[in-house]
């Protein structure tokens, strides 16, 4: 926990975290509920699984209290431990004497389990790679024109904005009462960029519609329309 709080270096922190993820912390917490084992390999299997477990414990704790960071996590395997440790063991011994590097039992049950593991957790990176895979994020162009306001007659306001992976080519057309009234050709526009033009129009007597196109050059079809009243004298 000192080497997390005062350096950033992962290759230390990889050093010293990697053994308390995967084997020191559920050894600790084996010993202290008074696990039995009958060989160092039982116990080291052991102890790799219950090590697994108090991570994903430790994620939920640490996400729900929102310290998820190497600190927290650092804090999170201090306080296991050091509750192991003053824990009373189960038992007046939790491994034999003479533990030894025994013969490997597998007992058909325990294969069943190894195996349904495997299988889901086959499943599930399998389901995440396809996700991953198919995953297309949503990408748009805002497109809009605001009528002349009381401190700006005779203006229209034309805008493009991109949210668009790439940058595109635009043509814009406005007409006003279905006559054409301008046109912008081959606007690139890259993404998150904005585009604005402020289009001088006439004031009649009589309120006029003036409607604006957006046009792809590439295959000229109509990418977006927005409309907009101008208002009469």
């Amino acid at each position: 926990m000192a080497a997390v709080a005062v350096s950033d270096n992962m290759l230390l922190r990889a050093v010293l975290g990697v053994p308390m993820a995967l084997l020191i912390s559920g050894h600790a917490a084996l010993r202290a509920i008074g696990v039995r084992t009958t060989s160092r390999l039982e116990q080291l299997a052991y102890s790799i699984g219950a090590s697994l477990a108090v991570t994903i414990a430790g994620g939920f704790v640490l996400n729900a209290v929102g310290a998820l960071t190497p600190l927290g996590w650092a804090f999170w395997y201090l306080a296991v431990a050091t509750g192991a440790m003053l824990l009373p063991a189960s038992g007046s011994d939790v491994s034999p004497p003479r533990a030894s590097l025994g013969p490997l039992r597998i007992r058909p049950w325990q294969a069943a389990a190894v195996a349904l593991a495997m299988l889901v957790a086959t499943g599930a990176y399998a389901l995440a790679i396809h996700d991953q895979a198919v995953e297309r994020q949503f990408r748009y162009t805002e497109f809009w024109m605001l009528p002349p306001g009381k401190g700006d007659p005779g203006q229209l306001v034309v805008g493009v904005r991109s949210a668009e992976a790439e940058a595109h080519q635009y043509d814009l057309e406005i007409t006003l009462d279905g006559k054409p009234f301008a046109v912008f050709r081959s606007l690139t526009i890259a993404p998150g960029d904005t585009w604005v033009r402020k289009v001088p129009v006439p004031i009649l007597a009589d309120q006029q519609k003036a409607e604006a196109r957006l046009y792809r050059p590439a295959d000229n079809k109509l990418y977006r329309r927005v409309s907009a009243l101008v208002p009469g004298t």
